[in-house]
């Protein structure tokens, strides 16, 4: 199947826009600083929220954009029907975009953000996402994905070998690295303890 390539806000902006003739999709990375270690060795740096999809895939909150919409306001519209959490208190904007890429053959536009928030504001999105809109139903469950990797090759390498829905393992990657969540090395270690080869972009396959 014909993968998905990373664009420029300039072929954005050159997208068709009505949506019928293109589709939009707004997913965000909600991460927090930890500073605690585990077992009080390893550092676990960020906590990185994630979730398990209705179809057993792990992926990022988010969604459609609607008719009226802008993509940030799709965006945190979304985030406030999966996690519960209210718009005044994570509202994503222009400032969180990290990556958008595009299928030429479904014409499908997937744009992503990446949002730091509070320690205080992370746990309170955690319990109150069992509450939200659309718990039980397009969400199953919540997880964070480790960022440590452990003597024995578990951790952040582990995670990296679940199915992930479409892009969202590509985004979570290209965010850690642009945040600096880890360093490079760090991100090519964890990808050959996983046997996995790193890439810009999957097959296109998020048509759902």
């Amino acid at each position: 199947m014909e993968p998905y390539k990373l664009i420029t806000k300039e072929e954005i902006a050159a997208l068709p826009k009505d949506l019928k003739q293109c589709r939009h999709c707004a997913h965000a990375m909600i991460y927090a600083k930890l500073p605690e270690k585990l077992f009080g060795r390893y550092d676990k740096r960020y906590a990185i929220l994630m979730q398990m999809r209705f179809d057993g895939t792990l992926g990022f909150s988010g969604g459609m954009v609607d008719e009226g919409e802008t993509v940030e306001e799709a965006c945190t519209r979304e985030c406030s029907e999966e996690l519960g959490v209210s718009p005044a208190d994570l509202t994503i904007t222009q400032d969180d975009h990290v990556t958008t890429h595009y299928s030429d053959k479904t014409h499908f536009c997937l744009h992503f953000f990446a949002k730091e928030v509070s320690l205080e504001l992370f746990h309170e999105i955690e319990k109150k996402a069992t509450s939200s809109k659309d718990w039980g139903d397009e969400v199953l469950g919540i997880v964070r994905c480790p960022l440590h990797t452990l003597p024995n090759g578990l951790g952040f390498p582990a995670f990296l070998r679940h199915s992930f829905i479409g892009n969202s393992k590509v985004q979570l990657l290209t965010s850690i690295r642009e945040r600096g969540l880890l360093t490079e090395e760090e991100v090519q270690t964890a990808l050959k303890t996983a046997g996995l080869v790193d890439c810009v972009v999957t097959n296109d396959n998020t048509d759902y």
